[in-house]
């Protein structure tokens, strides 16, 4: 899966922290969790589920938003109790053939959660 890059985006950045001051950085981690959130329930409604519990589509979550690099981000995933499992789906193995749950996801909600981005930014520079 590659990476979403978007030009003019620091520049973007930089003129909304300017204008809103310590407040833009509540408006960039909500607006990440909640285009995180997007994803995530395209996840739950495409995976795969078995008939011995416990689900992967119970897991999925958004994580917290984190930084590393200077970047911010969040992480749609699931815990260690069903992880493990999660490559099995979205790979195969000898035994079975791929049902691949987090590309598909993330292919079909990308530009909504792009826009998530975009609108709760513009609100915040409006409300800013």
């Amino acid at each position: 899966m590659s990476g979403i890059e978007l030009q003019g985006v620091d520049a973007f950045l930089a003129d909304i922290r300017r204008r809103l001051g310590e407040a833009s950085a509540k408006v960039e981690s909500k607006a990440l969790r909640e285009a995180g959130e997007l994803i995530a329930q395209e996840e739950r409604s495409i995976v795969a589920v078995s008939d011995q519990g416990p689900h992967i589509r119970d897991d999925i979550y958004v994580s917290r938003v984190a930084r590393k690099d200077g970047m911010k981000y969040v992480l749609v995933r699931q815990s260690k109790k069903t992880s493990w499992r999660g490559h099995f789906l979205e790979f195969g193995t000898s035994k079975m053939a791929a049902q691949p749950y987090k590309e598909p996801a993330f292919r079909a909600r990308r530009s909504q959660a792009l826009q998530v981005l975009v609108d709760a930014f513009k609100g915040g520079l409006k409300g800013g």
